[in-house]
């Protein structure tokens, strides 16, 4: 393989069903679509998807399930509510031990980046996918991991130090509603250290949003930002009932436009990673 593909999903409750490669459901039909559109290259690539929602759904669940005998109103909304902000509330850091939620999310994601490692060599160029929240939460992610590495040398595994980090696509991101909080705002270090010169001239950041979405923002206008984010793509997503609603926040998954704006990078990347190792 000589690419990596790695998908992150973001708020909502999600179903821990996985099909025969071991994928999760909500990254099927993405792969599938792009698979398709790779053609003879999508052997190059190999895709992994990253499922945390398992940490905070049980959690959820329960409270609205001890909401039943209340007299409340409007349950159907207060479920959208719980399952979607409860997400975002629910992962922060709360103290610097090991068993908070935000670490367990993170150790979630490290499971998948494992996963992914098992297919690939150590120096094989990553692509993360992710979606809403998931950008939020693989930024911090990969935010804790530059800590630990050494700016100056390569790690004795640059792909699960995030090294080499090739490829990052955001899509009803909503990072800058989480940086409010900070003065000044500083992004995560991209691209990794540990990449080809060929390949590190092709990566990117790119960002992703429907304009009808309320939940997906521009990176760009977050003046640290600029700097590692090549792209602010408004594009609409979802049949014609749902890209110009609020409901688009959940259909660029099975979006052909998207998917193919996707697939055209994966081959830019492939033909980058093909030239670095042409001698």
């Amino acid at each position: 393989m000589k690419l990596a593909v790695a998908i992150i999903h973001g708020i909502g409750t999600q179903t821990d069903s996985r099909d025969t490669e071991g994928q999760h459901a909500f990254a099927q039909s993405l792969i599938a679509g792009l698979r398709q559109r790779l053609g003879a290259d999508a052997e190059q690539v190999a895709f992994q998807s990253l499922y945390w929602a398992s940490v905070l759904d049980k959690r959820q669940l329960a409270f609205l399930e001890q909401l039943r005998d209340q007299p409340v109103r409007w349950r159907w909304l207060r479920r959208i509510v719980t399952l979607f902000l409860g997400d975002a509330s629910g992962y922060r850091k709360v103290s610097q031990a090991y068993d908070t939620t935000y670490e367990e999310v993170h150790q979630c994601l490290r499971s998948g980046l494992n996963a992914l490692r098992a297919k690939v060599a150590a120096d094989t160029p990553l692509v993360v996918l992710a979606h809403s929240l998931g950008g939020h939460i693989f930024s911090n992610f990969v935010w804790d991991q530059q800590r630990i590495n050494k700016a100056e040398q390569c790690p004795l595994d640059p792909f699960l130090a995030l090294e080499t980090l090739s490829g990052l696509i955001t899509f009803g991101c909503n990072i800058p509603l989480f940086t409010f909080a900070y003065d000044p705002v500083v992004p995560i270090r991209f691209p990794g250290h540990c990449l080809p010169q060929a390949v590190t001239e092709q990566a990117r950041w790119l960002n992703l949003y429907a304009p009808a979405d309320p939940l997906g923002y521009p990176l760009r206008p977050l003046p640290s930002y600029k700097a590692v984010v090549a792209e602010d793509r408004a594009m609409p997503v979802g049949p014609w009932y749902k890209r110009h609603t609020p409901l688009s926040h959940l259909e660029y998954w099975d979006d052909r436009h998207f998917q193919r704006y996707i697939a055209r990078y994966l081959h830019q990347l492939l033909s980058a990673c093909n030239s670095a190792k042409t001698p």
